[in-house]
């Protein structure tokens, strides 16, 4: 069986449209569970390399280990999960088609053995992002499309030059071969290319200075979209990143750079929240500042720390997924998402998500975020990174008080109207919360799991 696969199947399953439009919805659903299936298959035979063409500077090849397996059936269990939720929107048959089309980016970039196929999965999973933008097809979503093409361009552009780089100096795009050779070419150069790969990958992975376009594309995309966004899209990039700057070794220097870039991420995004009235600003923001921990976390190079990361970007992507669809439920019975929404509507379902939700991405008990933050903070005080530490829990104060200003004002006393949830949605939603609930009380299986991938990414081209 080839890992290929993970990549040719969504992809096929995209152009079935004309031939099975009414039953595209059934086959995206079949098509994830046959991939994990095939994903759990690969577990006693990993590492895997498989390789398409040799000798040649553009050779492709295909790396399933431990850490990209991870990412791939996460990738398939977020997707399989949208598109139950979303499976008896007959009239929605472009969400199945991209969904695929994204499956397929996001699979290869997480594959992808040599950096010219990662640039070529790069740009399926922008123009992919792109068409999904617009899917609301209104005046601000085609804007919001517009900007996110022309600022990832300049991803592109920056990652073409780190290409360029490393073929004229190394003269191969194998991950592998650059990994050997790097520390052979010039510091000048070596700058220019971790410089360009920051840029590029940094665009689209959402982290400070340059996600200042990223909630405006939030706002102006629709809820169930944002969803993908935050649960997926920039979880490939930042790993694809961090899984080269391993490969590279690059200098602990280097690594300071990006954990400082995390610290300012995280605390101007949690203040950014805390200030907004818009409650899609508000969840984008958040986004941003798990982004912003993540950056943190995955530039100790510990495996404790890093298991930490994993676990959250595992936690953080079934929370997001759930916080944005519940609020797409809100935004379509209320037409707005300013944040006295949360004042409007009367379901101890619905409330109950949220602060399922809010409550794990603070770090409280009994939720999966809590085991998440936990392991990283007691990896930071392992290195004695105690600013980090302090940074952390003064910065999660700011998060905290706009969660519970927001789970307060369902407390209102004002007239609310009652929300009704179809049976299908509301059990994906509460599968979503338990999931949370359950790896928060027993964390060990999704722990070991996740320092097994920590230590694949550390161990970098050794692996």
């Amino acid at each position: 069986m080839s890992t290929l696969y993970f990549v040719i199947i969504p992809l096929l399953a995209s152009f079935l449209t004309p031939f099975f439009r009414d039953y595209l919805r059934y086959i995206s659903v079949a098509i994830n569970l046959v991939l994990i299936l095939m994903a759990l298959s690969f577990l006693g035979d990993l590492p895997i390399r498989e390789y398409i063409s040799f000798d040649s500077p553009i050779s492709i090849s295909f790396v399933l280990d431990s850490a990209s397996l991870f990412f791939i059936l996460l990738f398939l269990i977020v997707i399989m999960l949208f598109s139950l939720y979303h499976i008896n929107e007959k009239s929605r048959k472009d969400i199945f088609i991209l969904t695929n089309m994204l499956l397929a980016s996001i699979s290869g970039l997480v594959l992808s053995g040599d950096i010219f196929n990662i640039y070529i999965f790069f740009e399926i999973a922008s123009i992919t992002a792109y068409i999904l933008t617009s899917l609301n097809k209104d005046k601000k979503a085609y804007s919001g499309a517009i900007r996110y093409m022309i600022i990832g361009s300049f991803a592109s552009i920056f990652l073409l030059i780190a290409i360029m780089a490393i073929y004229i100096n190394i003269g191969s795009l194998n991950l592998i071969v650059i990994a050997e050779k790097f520390s052979s070419i010039s510091a000048n150069i070596q700058f220019l290319i971790m410089l360009s790969l920051f840029i590029g990958f940094g665009i689209k992975a959402e982290i400070f200075p340059l996600n200042f376009w990223v909630v405006d594309i939030y706002q102006a995309t629709n809820n169930k979209i944002n969803a993908l966004f935050s649960a997926v899209l920039s979880k490939a990039y930042i790993f694809v990143f961090f899984h080269i700057a391993y490969m590279l070794h690059i200098d602990t220097k280097y690594l300071a750079f990006l954990a400082t870039i995390g610290v300012i991420s995280f605390a101007i995004a949690e203040l950014s929240a805390f200030s907004s009235q818009n409650l899609k600003r508000i969840f984008a923001y958040s986004t941003l500042g798990q982004i912003g921990i993540l950056f943190i976390a995955l530039s100790y190079n510990s495996v404790e720390i890093i298991t930490g990361a994993i676990f959250l970007i595992a936690l953080h992507s079934i929370t997001k997924l759930m916080l944005f669809l519940s609020l797409d439920i809100l935004e379509q019975k209320f037409k707005t998402v300013t944040v006295e929404l949360f004042k409007k509507f009367n379901s101890l379902f619905l409330v109950t998500i949220f602060a399922i939700g809010f409550l794990s991405l603070l770090g409280l008990p009994p939720f999966g975020g809590f085991i998440a933050k936990l392991t990283i903070l007691k990896g930071l005080i392992g290195v004695g990174a105690y600013f980090m530490v302090g940074a952390i829990l003064v910065i999660s104060l700011i998060e905290a008080l706009y969660f519970f200003r927001l789970l307060g004002a369902t407390r209102a006393t004002e007239p609310k109207e009652e929300i009704e949830i179809k049976l299908l949605p509301k059990a994906l939603l509460a599968l979503m919360a338990i999931a949370i609930v359950y790896f928060g009380i027993f964390p060990n299986a999704l722990l070991d799991i996740c320092q097994s991938v920590a230590t694949t990414l550390i161990g970098g081209a050794n692996v």
